[in-house]
């Protein structure tokens, strides 16, 4: 899993291979279960502010979550919780 700071979404590779996200909060956790295939892209990130940069970062993220794959699904664990 990758958290870009640029998009403001952590980005990891779903059971078909494909390109996922989903929101990082303010407190730096994120809503897993909040997750969207990259192709939708046009509902967190307008396609018409969607600049060459933009695309540039994307294809980064997953040549580099395809190069690291594993193979496995990633196994998302709290390791603290603060009430």
């Amino acid at each position: 899993m990758i958290q870009s700071l640029h998009f403001k979404r952590a980005f990891w590779l779903g059971h078909e291979k494909q390109l996922v996200s989903c929101p990082i909060l303010e407190d730096g956790t994120i809503q897993d279960w909040n997750f969207e295939n990259v192709s939708d892209v046009h509902r967190w990130h307008s396609w018409y502010n969607l600049t060459p940069y933009d695309m540039e970062c994307l294809f980064k993220i997953h040549a580099h979550l395809v190069e690291n794959d594993t193979g496995k699904l990633y196994d998302i664990q709290i390791k603290e919780t603060v009430a």
